[in-house]
Order: structure tokens, then sequence, then C-alpha cells
């Protein structure tokens, strides 16, 4: 069946309509003209305002502190229209969210392929980033409602928040429960994506005194439906393009609900506690295959074999309790973070390359070929099947599940105007992650009937001890059906303690110090098997320990009330770990082409040193900037290898780096009623010294070339280098309509092109892949108004207002010497519109 073009018009047509009463009333109502004060006709002010934050672990002024830092509040994203980590991203400079589906995040230009995380990622005071065990894990990421803020912390975090927070760090404040005070916060939502379906939304959230200044509460719920845009297609039927299996493929679902109390125990103790639950799952992935699809016409179309559903729900019950004494506060945070995801790849398509590779090498135990009338099973154009395996399918799954079990107890001082400000803390960590891949490949004797008529256990062998007899690899009785499995169960235990000191020096002059001793355990043991490995099954275990110390040195200047300078110097680490095996049978070539024997069984925990120096200043709340330079070292790093042969990755220390730029955040009263907003990032992340894996594992026997080149870039999980430039502008009005208190708001954001090539894309380097290919330039424009009606507020919205099919990422099929490879793609949600309904009390 044809994917139809034809959509219902009504969403499109309510959302220009509520655009059109407001910009038709505008004229005759407004009244910003003839304003000097700074306020309206119905008495609201729209001076800029000031922040707290608790990036230092205690309330301050954003301002005030010489971090930098961006923060935005609950009011603030609602009326950018901020949903998520990736929305945040774009009016964020520093920051870069891998789009693929694993939610990295970069800051900084500090981005790994592999290894523990290297930003990290906070619900209030719980960590909940992870770890890389094998294939790339994906971060889960909260939703953005009823949060009172999220803070976005650049540079490295290694004192107050430890392991894993190199570039910086990542804080989802969530909003608390009140003693006195009730309020309501409700959000609506209803949209339509051209090309697509609709999306819908529905929250609430409500907490006050239940017994006055003794017992509070709060709850919240809320769900969220995302439309999809993408049909998936049968790639093996006659005409695959109209062959539909599944309209709006890409769909998804979020439940949310958080349950929070408080007690004032005693006139000096509160205890709060909390339950935070988020139930997130996708349908299928958001690729689109371009040999099918018409970006220019809003045809999405992917010819994935089969749906790759992503299931991922979390739970985090947290005990906070507080005490207040005359000099000084002590704080306990207990949590217990749970989560469990099913995340994949496209098995068929990793297997139909992967099979046709390894034949064709010679590896029969005749030590022939297969027909070349069985070629290609699949190349750039498609999928090429013998009609009676037509329908064969090797769906992969990749469970991750995590427990989290964290304690902190700290003591800080409570006098923030004293001479010396402190805070001291304890920190214990154990987590474990449990992954389990599993490539099911039911169909694996009939393939290779079909296309070689020989059973698969003539293909899967390996060699007896006399050299000579081969012997088969058949299924795994625990794991039927897999052609591979890899299950893997780790354990990541850490107890730190830190310390940091703010001392005036003169009144004006502020020097703080701080410091952390962390020591750390890494412990997996790992069982993997099933044909491809051409082994029987492996068990392997591993341990890594390591100590780590991160100091931090920073002077800040108060120049006058409002104008601060600052310079810091501070350090961060990620730990070690180990890996799993790596058969020779299946990376023989890929060990040979690197000049090693094996792959390392352990790898090291990298660092980083960062300098930095910043302003910022408030000129009488009319216009507020901030901005930095910095410049960071990066030793040791640790970065996935994916050999290009056997796919089978590992994880190895390669090399040294630097990340040196600039960031900027202006927000400018141009008049009592419109306010500007302008954001910017440069970020040069590069190796600046040629990694030669050989030498690094063994001196005596050097590769041909080098992993890496110095002047290659970095790259994150997609294998992609951060965007060197970020911008993004915003201008917001408000006026007054049919007395009612309105605005109107427009912002661009733009990600440039990469200056420098990574080693995937550098032909000298081992890592070379000739078709990869480094991604344009990108922007995205959106419209937002607003009126409120007392304390309800109706914000018709267009997102993608251009309706821009710029690629943002991509997938290639794995490498397949003489044959063009299959490509998926990427790109923004099309243009969308819709309304929200919010309502504050």
């Amino acid at each position: 069946m044809a994917r139809s073009t034809h959509r219902s018009p009504s969403w499109p047509i309510t959302a220009l309509a509520s655009f059109a009463v407001i910009a038709i009333s505008w004229p005759a109502h407004a009244h910003a003209d003839d304003q000097t004060s700074g306020d309206t006709d119905n008495g609201t002010s729209y001076q800029l305002q000031e922040v707290v934050v608790t990036s230092t672990r205690r309330e301050e002024s954003l301002s005030k502190v010489p971090i930098s830092v961006t923060a935005m509040t609950q009011e603030d994203m609602d009326t950018k229209g901020i949903k998520d980590i990736e929305d945040v991203a774009r009016f964020t400079p520093g920051i870069d969210i891998d789009n693929t589906g694993t939610g990295a995040i970069a800051i900084r230009g500090i981005a790994s392929t592999g290894g523990a995380g290297t930003t990290g990622i906070y619900i209030d005071d719980t960590p909940i980033q992870m770890r890389a065990l094998a294939f790339n894990p994906d971060e889960t990421l909260p939703k953005t409602f009823d949060l009172d803020r999220v803070e976005v912390l650049r540079g490295p975090q290694g004192t107050l928040f430890g392991s894993g927070s190199e570039g910086g760090t990542v804080r989802y404040i969530t909003t608390a429960p009140s003693l006195n005070a009730t309020s309501i916060y409700s959000r609506d939502e209803i949209s339509y994506t051209q090309g697509g379906q609709a999306s819908y939304e529905a929250g609430v959230a409500a907490g006050g005194p239940i017994i006055d200044g003794k017992l509070g509460a709060r709850a919240t719920v809320w769900y969220r439906s995302d439309g999809g845009w993408i049909d998936r297609v049968d790639p093996t039927a006659t005409d695959p393009q109209n062959a539909v299996v599944d309209h709006n493929a890409n769909r998804g679902e979020t439940v949310l609900v958080r349950l929070a109390g408080v007690w004032a125990a005693s006139d000096r103790w509160t205890v709060t506690p909390s339950i935070y639950y988020q139930q997130r799952h996708i349908h299928d992935a958001d690729t689109y295959w371009p040999i099918y699809s018409d970006p220019g016409s809003n045809k999405y179309i992917s010819g994935a074999p089969q749906a790759i559903p992503d299931p991922d729900k979390f739970y985090l019950p947290a005990l906070k309790v507080q005490g207040h004494f005359d000099a000084f506060d002590v704080i306990s945070n207990t949590s217990y973070f749970h989560r469990t995801e099913t995340t994949a790849y496209d098995g068929t398509l990793y297997n139909l390359e992967f099979y046709q590779l390894y034949p064709q090498q010679g590896y029969l135990p005749t030590g022939g070929f297969l027909p070349t009338t069985a070629y290609p099973l699949l190349d750039g154009s498609g999928i090429h099947l013998p009609a009676s395996i037509a329908n064969y399918r090797s769906p992969v799954t990749v469970d991750n599940d995590q427990q989290n079990l964290t304690q902190e107890i700290r003591l800080q001082s409570n006098d923030k105007d004293a001479r010396l400000v402190w805070t001291a803390g304890v920190f214990f960590s154990l987590d474990h992650q449990q992954y389990l891949e599993q490539i099911h490949d039911p169909h694996l004797d009939d393939l290779w009937l079909a296309t070689a008529g020989i059973p698969y256990t003539d293909i899967f062998t390996y060699l007896a001890d006399d050299g000579v007899t081969p012997i088969p690899v058949t299924y795994n009785p625990s794991f039927p059906n897999d052609a591979y499995f890899l299950a893997t169960h780790s354990k990541d235990q850490q107890i730190a303690i830190y310390g940091e000191a703010t001392y005036a020096l003169l009144d004006p002059l502020k020097l703080t110090l701080g410091a952390r001793y962390s020591f750390t355990q890494f412990e997996f043991n790992t069982l993997t098997g099933g044909p491809q490995l051409f082994l029987p099954n492996q068990i392997n275990d591993g341990d890594k320990h390591e100590d780590a110390f991160t100091p931090k040195v920073n002077l800040a200047w108060q120049i006058t009330p409002d104008d601060m300078v600052y310079a810091t110097y501070a350090k961060g680490f990620r730990p070690g770990g180990a890996n799993n095996p790596v058969p020779y049978a299946a990376c023989s070539t890929d060990f040979q082409t690197f000049g090693i024997l094996a792959a390392p069984s352990t790898y090291s925990r990298d660092t980083v040193q960062s300098y930095e120096i910043g302003a910022k200043s408030n000129i009488t709340n009319r216009v507020q900037l901030a901005g930095s330079v910095y410049y960071i070292q990066w030793d040791n790093i640790q970065q996935r290898i994916v050999p290009p042969s056997c796919q089978i990755s590992f994880i190895a220390n390669l090399g040294k780096a630097v990340a040196k730029g600039a960031d900027f955040q202006g927000a400018f009263l141009i008049t009592d009623a419109l306010k500007a907003e302008l954001t910017a990032g440069f970020t040069s992340a590069r190796f600046t010294r040629d990694s030669n894996f050989a030498t690094n594992l063994d001196p005596a026997n050097p590769a041909a070339a080098p992993i890496v080149h110095s002047g290659d870039a970095i790259t994150g999980q997609s294998g992609q280098p951060i965007p060197p430039w970020t911008v993004s502008t915003g201008l917001e009005y408000h006026f007054s309509t049919f007395a009612h208190e309105s605005f109107v708001r427009a912002d661009y954001e733009y990600q440039g092109r990469a200056r420098w090539l990574p080693p995937q894309q550098d032909a000298g380097t081992l890592l070379y892949d000739p078709d990869a290919f480094t991604l344009a330039s990108n922007s995205f424009v959106s419209l937002r108004a607003g009126m409120k009606f007392g304390e309800m507020e109706l914000q018709p919205f267009i997102d993608n207002l251009l309706d821009s099919h710029t690629v943002t990422n991509y997938n290639l099929s794995i490498p397949n010497t003489g044959y063009s490879r299959l490509q998926s793609d990427y790109g923004f949600r099309p243009r969308t519109f819709g309304i929200t309904f919010t309502y504050r009390r």
C-alpha cells in the first residue's frame, strides 16, 4: 500500500489561527512602546530574572557562582518548548547530544566511544550515568516535566561530583515538596507533524502542606505520546517502497510518576523521602533509508527488516535527611537507582554483510568460496536474497540492566557571608550492570543451505588440538537459536572523600581550594559463544583497581556587586575497566592489521586537566553576560575500537588530546518588553599525538600505521566529531492584547560543519572508512506565542519552522570490500504545529 501523504489539516490550521489572533490584535493592543518603567499596564515586570542554582552544592545566585553554568527553570523551559536534554542542548553552548539513540552527552568536546561516561548525569544528588560494557549503552535521560530546573555545569567537576564528570555535569533538580505553600502545575499539549501523526501529552503536579509546618507532600503524574513520521516497509518485496508494514513506526510514549514528602521531625531535622518512576517505550528507531525516501516531500521510509523497539524504565527511591546546626548543616542522601532497557541494532543487515564476508575470504573447510551467484546478499541498493529465504530475519536484542546504590554524607557551613565557607563529605556507590547481547538467528541453517548448499556447521568451525580437524560450533542450549551471545555482569564500587573551601582573601577576592580522593574497583565476568564466535563458549573474568586524586583551585574577583572574573584549574577522571574476550579466529585479520596478537584484557583510567578563565556581569538587570575560555588536556583516552572486519569491539587507552574553546551566553532587555538571548560556543577537540596501537601494547611489534593521527578530531559514540561552532539566538516580545498578557518568541539554532577529520575519515589511520563522510552544518528554527488567561497560559507553536531535513547523523552497514554499503539517516522531526496549555498556581 502506498504511503498516504494526505493528512487532516486541523492541527496546522488551529496552530496558525492562534498565531493569527495574536498577530492581528497586536498593533491595536500592544502597550510596550510607551513604557519606561519595565512594567506593562497590567503590572507585570519584564526585567531579567536571577536564577538560584546549587552547582556548588549550596544555593547561590547564578551570577555569583565562579563556574560556567547554564541553568533553566521550569518556566524558561515551557516558554522555549523544552521537553528533554536534546532541547536543552539547542540553547546551551558547549554541549552536544548523540541523536542516534544513545543519548550520550559531550561537554566541551570531551566525548568517547567507549568506557565509563565522560559526563556526570544526576537526578538531584543521585548519579545515573552508565558504563559501556560492549555495544554502545543508551543513557536514560529524564523528561523535564515538573523539574525545578536543569543545570549544565561545563568543565570537569571531579571535586564535588566525582568520577565521570570529566567534561562537565548535567543535573536534573526536581521540584521539592513544601511544608507551608500549596502549588499546582499542569502541562497539556497536542501537536501534528507533517507527513506523520499527532502527538499529545497530559500532566499535573500538585503539592503542599498536609500538617502546616510539619508534613508536606508533592505528587506528579505525566503521560506523553510522540507520533511517528517514518514508515517501515518490507525490503524484500517486489516494490519495497510501497510495501508498508508499519505506518509511523518511530512513535513512542513516556509515563512519569513522582511522589515526594517532607517531614519536619524537629526544629533541626527534616526528612525528605521520594520515589521517581519513568517508563519510555519507542516502537522503532528514528532512521530512514535515503534510497527509498524523499525528505523534501516529507516521505521518510525505513527498509529495516524488523522493528527495533526500545523499552526503557527506571525507578529511583531516595531519602534525604538534613540537620541544621548553629555553624553547619549535615546532609545525608541515600538512593537506589534501578533501570532496565532493551535496545538493539539491525541483526539481519549485520548478518548478511558478515556472512558474505567470511566465506568470500576462504573460510570454508575446503578452502573454497561461495558461488558468486549468491552475491551480494546486501549492498547499497538493498537486500538481495534467494526466493526460498526472502523472509530471512535475524533480530538482535541488547538488554542493559543497572542497579546503583548511592550513599553520601556531607557537612557544610551555613553562613554564606562568612569569610570561610566550606563543604566536606564522604561518598559511596555500588553499581551493578548486566549486559546481554543476542543475535537471534533461528534460520541460520536455511540461509547457508539456500546460498551455498551446505549446512552452517560446515562454515562455523574451529580446529581441534591436532591443528587439522575442524570442529563445528553449534547453538548453545542455554541460548537456543543465537548465532552470537554475550552475557556480562559487572560491579563498579567507589569510595571517595572530598572537601572544598572558599576563603575571602579580601572582601572582593576569594580563593577556593578543593580535592577529592577516590578509590575505585571494577569487576566483571562474562560468557560468550555461538557460531559467529568460531570458538566454543568463552568464559572470562576481569578486574581493575585504581585510585584517583582530583584537585581544584579557583580564584574569583567580585569587581563590583554585579561583575566578576575568575580563573580555575580542575582535574577530572573516569575509572578504568576490563574487556570482554575478543575471538582471534573471527578478528585475526584485524589483529594482523593492528599489529597485535590480542585485544587488551584491561584498560586504565583517563584524566583531564582543565584551565579556564571566565567573567560574568549583570547590568541593572537589563543585560546579563557570561563567558569563558578554556584549555583541557586529556590523557590516556579510553576509546572503543571496532575492528573493520569482525566488528567485535573492545576498549583501549589511545593517546592524548586537547580540547580548547570558548563559550558565551547573554540575555539583553532591548526595550522594556523585548528580550534577546544569544549563546555561542566554539570547540576544538583533537588528538595531539599519533597513537600506534601495537607500540602501546607491544613496543617490539609496531603496526604500519597509527590508530589515530595527531590532529584527528575526537568523536563520540556515533563516530562523528563534535561540531566546532554552535550558536542559538532568541527574540521574545511581551505585550498586552485583549487585556491578556501575551508574548511571541522566535528561536534559531545553528551547528557548524566539522573542520577536522575524525580517525574514521583519515586515510592515514587503521580505522579509516572510505565511505564515512562529514555531516553538513544544520539549523533549526522554532516559533512560539503565548497568552495568559488568569493562571492558565495557551501557547501555539511551530517547531522546525523551515522544515529542515538536513542529515544529522547516519549509519552504514559493515564494510565489505567489493560492494556498496547501505546507508540509513537521522534527521529532525519534520515541521510540527501544536498548542501547549500550562497552568500554575
